[in-house]
Formats: C-alpha cells, sequence, structure tokens
C-alpha cells in the first residue's frame, strides 16, 4: 500500500514539474493581467487625476451602458468582423479549390497569393490609404475608367464608404490564410469516397456538397473562429487607415479602449470596455463552435 502510495506521488510530481513551466507561462501572461485589468476596471484610475485612482465598484459598468460610443464600436465591430471573415474566407475559399487542381504554375500562384498574409498590417494600412485616396487613388480611377462612378469618392471621408474601404484592406489581408487552411483539408479529402461517388453517379456539385464539404466542417470553424478573434484584436490596420473616424464609424473595440486609455488616461473605464469586450468575444466564440461543430456520427 505504502509503494502504491509512493509510486502515485512520485507520478505526481512528474506530471506537475512537467506542467509548471506552462502553468507559469499562462499565469504571467494571461491570469495576471486578465486580473489586473478586472482589479482596474473597479476603479476610476486615470494618470492624470491622482485623486482618482480609488475603487469605485461597478460604476464603469454602469457607465457603458450609457455611452452611445459603445454600442456603436459594437456594431463597428460586429460589421468588421463578420464582413472581413465571410468576404476572406468566400475568397480563400474559391482559390483553395482553384488551386486544388492541376493548373500550370499553381505553385507559384500559390506563393504569390500568400504575400498579403505576411505584409504587416500597418503596410498594409498605408497602401490603402494611398489606394483610396479621393484625389490620387487607383481605386477611383480605376472606378471612374470603368464608367461605374460619375466622380471621384471620398472614400476615408464618409462612414459608410470608410467601413468599407477598411473591410476590403482587411479582407485582401486575409483571405491568403483561408486559401492556406483550406488547401490543405482539400488535400486530405479521401480519394477512394470521391472515386466511389463518381461510380455511383454523383456528379461535381454533388461530391462537393456531400463529400469535401462536410469533410472540411471542422477546419473551416476553426479558420473562421480564428479570423473572429483575430479582428475583434484588430488595432493597426483600422488605425493607419481611418484612426477609427469619421465620426466614430470605424471605431471598434479595440480602437475604442485605445482611445480611453492612451487618449484620454482613463484606464478603470478602458478596462471596463476590455473585459466586457473580453466576455463578449467568449460568448460569441462559444456560441458560434456550439452550432457550427457537430458530433461525429
Amino acid at each position: 500500500m505504502k509503494y502504491y502510495a509512493d509510486s502515485k506521488l512520485k507520478n505526481f510530481l512528474f506530471v506537475a514539474t512537467l506542467f509548471a513551466p506552462s502553468a507559469a507561462i499562462l499565469i504571467l501572461v494571461v491570469a495576471y493581467p486578465l486580473l489586473r485589468s478586472f482589479a482596474l476596471s473597479l476603479t476610476g484610475y486615470n494618470i492624470i487625476s491622482p485623486a482618482s485612482h480609488k475603487f469605485i465598484g461597478f460604476a464603469n459598468y454602469a457607465a457603458i451602458w450609457k455611452d452611445e460610443i459603445f454600442w456603436e464600436a459594437l456594431k463597428n465591430t460586429l460589421i468588421f468582423n463578420v464582413s472581413s471573415v465571410a468576404g476572406g474566407f468566400l475568397i480563400g475559399f474559391v482559390l483553395a479549390l482553384l488551386l486544388n487542381t492541376n493548373i500550370r504554375f499553381r505553385r507559384i500562384f500559390r506563393g504569390i497569393l500568400l504575400a498579403p498574409w505576411v505584409i504587416p498590417y500597418v503596410v498594409i494600412g498605408f497602401l490603402f490609404l494611398y489606394m483610396f485616396n479621393t484625389k490620387i487613388g487607383i481605386v477611383n480611377y480605376s472606378l471612374k475608367q470603368m464608367g461605374l462612378i460619375a466622380k471621384f469618392l471620398p472614400w476615408l471621408a464618409k462612414p459608410a464608404l470608410a467601413m468599407t474601404a477598411v473591410v476590403i484592406a482587411n479582407i485582401w489581408n486575409q483571405f491568403p490564410f483561408h486559401l492556406t487552411t483550406m488547401l490543405a483539408g482539400l488535400q486530405t479529402v479521401p480519394e477512394d469516397c470521391v472515386e466511389a461517388a463518381k461510380i455511383d453517379g454523383a456528379g461535381t456539385v454533388q461530391v462537393f456538397w456531400h463529400i469535401t464539404l462536410p469533410w472540411l466542417r471542422n477546419i473551416i470553424v476553426i479558420s473562421t473562429t480564428l479570423m473572429m478573434i483575430q479582428n475583434f484584436n484588430n488595432f493597426a490596420l483600422i488605425w493607419s487607415i481611418t484612426g477609427g473616424g469619421p465620426i466614430n464609424s470605424t471605431t471598434t473595440f479595440v480602437i475604442y479602449v485605445f482611445q480611453k486609455a492612451f487618449e484620454e488616461f482613463n484606464f478603470g473605464y478602458a478596462s471596463a470596455i476590455g473585459m466586457v469586450w473580453m466576455a463578449l468575444l467568449v460568448v460569441f466564440a462559444c456560441v458560434y463552435m456550439k452550432f457550427a461543430v457537430k458530433e461525429d456520427d
């Protein structure tokens, strides 16, 4: 009995030793910042006002519900997120289907199409800032040459157009990620199932709908979920193109938190917004994955 207890203790200590470095990293980079942010959210912490460094309970959270800019930021975040993920996934998936066929120079195309993914956000932001420039931007020039517009559009001066420009820039940056994951998934589709379906008389559309798409289901969920999380935290791209304007039309949660913390120095209120933002992100991701992922029979 004693030998069994000693052996169990040794196994526990061995497992704890292996787990300790990971646990320490998680505590330092996840748990501590999270707890620190929650603690700050319960105060009126403001750098330029030392007298405000006191406990105020949930007053910041109560103020959020009356904050019109917060609700606009929530709407902008959802529009930016859903539009970017939908557009990026659709383009990436179509290109993955094309590159999964035996077309010429497909390896070269794969390399070229990955370029937007490796370019820094700030570089992409300034690139599209000039592309959507009202006077010298290539977007206005191209649209006018094709006869789609009568005069140059103020892309970054009108709220609806500004959000469209930011979403287009984000889609261009993120479609290679979906392309890579979908192409990897397509190459794992079992050929024997495809051949058996074709022998039974299934056409290309039927094979895609009943074999390929179900096979890629979980990969699609993972790919889109990761990009949703990424878009919730996408600061550099939006800030470098519009700075959250015009009139807060492209202000998302991450932009609003930055403005409150580093422009108004209201770290208590910014922390409260960050905690609500995190809670909404967790709920959104859990609900999305619950309905999107189905257990295999």
